[in-house]
């Protein structure tokens, strides 16, 4: 067994799961570092470390000391105090200052820094703005490293052991001991079962109010991560019980206190979490409202006037409308709150164009949004007006760990004519943020798809308004005839009236069915699509023009395992930044996967990596903005060669390939597989089994939402 205390170098690698960890150890036995390897979960670059282990001689990577046991500890010797100080742990000390202070000190140098640091004043060079900087440093490396040694023995990452720091602070020990389920609303990535794992260590029992409140809440928060609004009463009770392990009594008992502390919402016999119920309630109020206002007409004048503009416009543009646009462009000009909605080729892009146009005409102001990016310039593009995000609309700042919008009631927006598309994309709580912003004397305008996917955030509010019946509503069904020439169009309109398309693939069309029975077939297929065929065939870039879109994330043709593929091939590199079991390397094509209020960047957004920043940050520009991420931060950024069908909601893409397999037939619905087939603008392609295709068209069971909204609308 040797021993040997020195300052690590460098870390190689790190398993944030794990904690197995590689790095370089210089101690003073030595000219060059050594390389040590084991569980050393709390270890960081700069640390003076005990290691304790086994001399071996690797036959792949050489010497080095196998580690059973370590322990962080102050260096002793004024080299290693050298070596401490200049790491780069503490902000303003290099290795020129950190010389100069072990010259002044010597081996008192570190008690100094603990007990006396305005005498590093006498040090030449130290000023009271610097050495403000290297104290905060100092006792901010000390916080870190206590707080590590804390949360170890729950087995909290190097990783999530710095976002507590920075969620809490020199308190965090303190909140992490009197509460650990507070972790479960203050950062990201926890969990109840991680929270409560902390919880049990600490001596909370299973049957103690705060972990059965903090479990009640959790079961509610999952259920809005579903989509849903509220839970029926029992429904949430028979799932906090499951998941606490306590008897259905206790939890009854337990929710009333809940609920009189207003933690949570009962009306009637569901279950809401205060926000949503409050949010549902606006909104019916909202939209109930501006259909009581469309008695008094829209903003485009009477009838007859109406009728003869488009007669005018018919025979200056060579417009050919079929019945239904018409009424489609009257009714939005009439009413308050409109709703267009229709398949792909059904026409909703002219009528939108028609739209716009009259009220041009008119010199109406007229504002255009979409829920993402991406929506918002095609938006833009098809009707002559800048769009915007509905974020953007609505002039959105962060705040704290959530956000405000500058425009709402008090600060309504100053258009006339408000046009939103894609609105299946619209969750309960942004349907009220922008409901609240628009004048009451405002026209509003929905257009969107209602085949489509519901929303990823709670509600399923474009479908609820329809349900309702009480708002203006015209749906294009008639295919146009170069729309008709689209197979991608026609399939989707048979996908959705419950037939199962057949496929040519003769090379006219531009959607395609490629028959593999097996997962290996099937991958190997995609490679082979995506790395050559079509990028061959049709001139495609293959990172930025071909999306991969899968029903699932796990399995052989899952997001996760078709990624790691695809980077290998698409986008290998020499230099990459690991975290975990993820690289990020320059030129990479990765995904948001939360939405992160201070950086402005949002759950579903595409970017590319543009630069790697030392050993543990990088920069994406997202194309409107560029967006830099430290370590901590990697966690929210997925690879996006394949992305989820759920993620791919109100983006286009020159090129779509989708895998189909019966392995995830659970996975396998329709209104999943039509939002896969009309993400593709140019081609689809999609690979696998015929009897999955089957499968997916002929299921048209959705799962339902919870929500009371289309109630509350026409009460």
């Amino acid at each position: 067994m040797i021993e040997i205390q020195g300052i690590v170098t460098d870390v190689t690698y790190q398993n944030e799961d794990t904690g197995f960890t590689v790095l370089r150890l210089h101690d003073e036995e030595r000219v060059q570092p050594r390389t040590c390897v084991g569980t050393m979960p709390t270890v960081r670059k700069g640390e003076s470390v005990l290691v304790r282990g086994e001399q071996v001689n690797d036959p792949r990577y050489g010497p080095q000391l196998r580690v059973s046991s370590y322990e962080l500890a102050r260096p002793v010797t004024l080299d290693g105090m050298r070596m401490l100080l200049s790491s780069g742990l503490i902000a303003n000390i290099g290795p020129h200052r950190a010389q100069k202070i072990i010259d002044t000190f010597g081996t008192g140098t570190l008690d100094i820094l603990d007990r006396e640091p305005k005498r590093l004043l006498q040090v030449s060079g130290i000023g009271k703005k610097t050495l403000a900087n290297i104290v905060d440093a100092w006792k901010k490396q000390q916080h870190v490293r206590d707080l590590m040694l804390f949360l170890q023995q729950f087995g909290v990452s190097v990783n999530l052991a710095q976002k507590i720091y920075r969620a809490y602070g020199g308190t965090a020990k303190e909140v992490v001991s009197t509460n650990p389920y507070a972790l479960i609303d203050d950062i990201w990535g926890v969990g109840f079962k991680k929270a409560d794992a902390i919880a049990r260590h600490l001596g909370f029992g299973a049957d103690s109010y705060r972990r059965i409140k903090a479990g009640l809440i959790f079961i509610m928060q999952e259920a809005v991560g579903d989509g849903h609004c509220f839970l029926p009463r029992q429904e949430a009770i028979n799932k906090a019980a499951e998941l606490l392990g306590v008897p259905l009594e206790m939890v009854l008992y337990s929710l009333d206190h809940v609920v009189q502390e207003k933690v949570l919402v009962l009306e009637k016999d569901s279950l809401y979490l205060p926000a949503y119920h409050r949010a549902e309630i606006t909104v019916a109020d909202l939209l109930h409202k501006r259909v009581s206002a469309s008695r008094a007409g829209g903003s485009g004048g009477d009838h007859a006037d109406i009728e003869a503009w488009l007669e005018r416009y018919r025979r200056l543009s060579s417009w050919e409308p079929d019945p239904r646009q018409v009424e489609a462009v009257k009714a939005a000009i009439t009413n308050r709150i409109f709703l267009l909605t229709g398949g792909p080729g059904t026409g909703k892009t002219t009528t939108l164009q028609v739209i716009v146009a009259f009220y041009r005409e008119r010199s109406v102001p007229v504002a255009l949004a979409a829920p993402t990016g991406r929506a918002a310039q095609r938006m833009g593009t098809i009707s002559g007006i800048a769009a915007k995000t509905i974020h953007r609309l609505l002039e959105f700042h962060p705040r704290g760990r959530g956000h405000s919008f500058a425009r709402n009631a008090d600060n309504p927006l100053d258009a006339k004519v408000i046009i939103v598309d894609e609105v299946s994309m619209i969750d309960l709580m942004l349907m009220r943020n922008l409901l609240d912003a628009v004048p009451p004397d405002a026209t509003l305008i929905f257009v969107g798809d209602s085949n489509q996917l519901p929303s990823v955030g709670a509600g399923n509010v474009l479908a609820d308004m329809i349900a309702s019946g009480a708002i203006s509503h015209v749906r294009l069904t008639t295919i146009f005839r170069q729309a008709a020439q689209s197979r991608i169009v026609t399939a989707a309109h048979e996908i959705i009236e419950g037939a199962v398309p057949y496929f040519a693939n003769v090379p006219s069309e531009d959607c395609f069915f490629m028959k593999k029975e097996e997962p290996d077939a099937c991958v190997h297929t995609i490679l082979d699509l995506v790395t050559g065929r079509l990028p061959r065939r049709y001139g495609l870039d293959a990172i930025r023009d071909i999306q991969v879109l899968s029903p699932m994330h796990k399995g052989p043709i899952g997001t996760q395992a078709l990624n790691r593929l695809l980077q290998k091939h698409l986008n290998p590199s020499p230099r990459a930044l690991i975290r975990g079991e993820t690289s990020f390397a320059e030129g990479d094509k990765v995904m948001q996967i939360r939405n992160n209020y201070d950086k402005g960047v949002f759950n579903g957004d595409i970017g590319f990596v543009t630069s790697l920043s030392g050993e543990s940050e990088l920069s994406v520009d997202f194309g409107e903005h560029s967006i830099h991420y430290d370590h901590a931060a990697l966690d929210e950024l997925t690879h996006a060669y394949c992305i989820s069908i759920h993620k791919s909601q109100g983006c286009e893409f020159k090129a779509v390939v989708i895998p189909l397999m019966t392995h995830h037939y659970i996975l396998l619905q329709r209104n999943l597989l039509y939002t896969a087939l009309t993400r593709a603008r140019q081609l689809c392609v999609m690979v696998g089994m015929p009897k999955a295709l089957a499968l997916a068209v002929n299921n048209d069971t959705s799962l339902r939402r919870y929500s009371w909204l289309a109630d509350r609308i026409r009460a």
